[in-house]
């Protein structure tokens, strides 16, 4: 019964940490178009949203690899990641 708790905790901290990481991917994006197009916007904003990107996806890398700093592992994360933000199925049988 405690291995399944803490399985589902595990779980559940992973996809709050995927949201952080789109929500985070989403703001960045709004934030750098304005940057880009508009002189007078808020630059120490764009640094602060920067920083919050990397923060959630240095945590989604973190649980999704478990410590294993492979190649393949790498690879199936970038994989991961691509289908997160495209809401395309991630293939499992490639």
């Amino acid at each position: 019964m405690r291995h399944a708790r803490k399985k589902r905790c595990v779980a559940d901290e992973f996809s709050e940490a995927c949201d952080s990481l789109v929500m985070a991917e989403r703001k960045f994006n709004k934030l750098d178009a304005t940057v880009r197009t508009d002189s007078s916007a808020d630059v120490c904003r764009w640094f602060d949203a920067l920083e919050e990107r990397y923060q959630t996806e240095k945590r989604v890398w973190e649980l999704f690899t478990a410590g294993e700093r492979s190649r393949r592992m790498g690879i199936l994360y970038l994989k991961f990641r691509e289908s997160l933000f495209t809401g395309l199925p991630l293939r499992t049988d490639a």
